[in-house]
């Protein structure tokens, strides 16, 4: 009997270059490398992560598209320096936009989706004692990714992306200063609900955790992580 092949797995699927480029930058904001209200210069972007100009304008584009880069034609091109009050707006509207995905994606995953959503919570709920590092705010974005695409909603997605992306990033560097302590409220909660596969209780534990943002933002306020303007 001849001895069975087995079969070719399928490759993953390939990246674009833009998307790396995008990923890694978005990683040097949230860990500092790139400081808010820094200007960025191409020269020195291609330098450092080895691609060409096209890839790293791509990724620029991509972040300004979410927020997180101020462009002003043949000026500059810079990292948002956000206020408190962007702080604050950007933050509540991600629990609103966070608590409608999980309403209506959480009922949708299959059970690998929820033992994959349950896994990547949980490395957050580990790591929300004190400062949020930078997996631990790739692992939340990563697991509302999952919830958001069991909806199968594209404008629940692009929400996600453009809102979600820039809250996530927001709450990394406040927590850093300022203990984000509505974690602890929130993530039980969220872990109870993918467990169960509860739309509405995943939508709750959004809005039990969103009463508690007005006292954070009051304390990152007083740290004056973001400016007053």
């Amino acid at each position: 009997m001849p001895v069975p092949v087995p079969a070719a797995e399928a490759p993953a699927p390939r990246r674009l270059l833009r998307d790396v480029v995008f990923d890694k930058m978005l990683a040097a904001i949230a860990d500092g490398t790139l400081e808010l209200g820094e200007r960025l210069n191409d020269d020195e972007l291609v330098r450092w992560l080895g691609v060409s100009r096209t890839p790293v304008r791509e990724a620029i584009a991509k972040l300004a598209d979410f927020g997180l880069v101020d462009i002003e034609a043949n000026r500059y091109t810079r990292i948002i320096s956000p206020s408190l009050a962007d702080f604050a707006d950007t933050t509540l509207t991600a629990f609103d936009v966070w608590a409608i995905a999980a309403r209506r994606g959480l009922p949708e995953l299959s059970k690998d989706e929820a033992k994959e959503v349950a896994r990547l919570l949980g490395t957050v709920k580990r790591s929300a004692s004190g400062a949020l590092p930078a997996d631990a705010i790739t692992n939340f974005a990563s697991a509302l990714q999952v919830i958001a695409g069991a909806a199968s909603s594209p404008s629940i997605s692009r929400l996600l992306e453009t809102v979600g992306d820039r809250a996530a990033l927001l709450f990394g560097i406040a927590s850093k200063t300022v203990t984000f302590d509505v974690a602890a409220v929130l993530l039980p909660k969220l872990l109870d609900a993918v467990a169960g596969r509860d739309g509405e209780a995943g939508a709750k534990a959004f809005s039990d955790a969103f009463d508690g943002m007005g006292d954070y933002v009051g304390k990152v306020g007083a740290a004056g992580v973001f400016p007053e303007k």
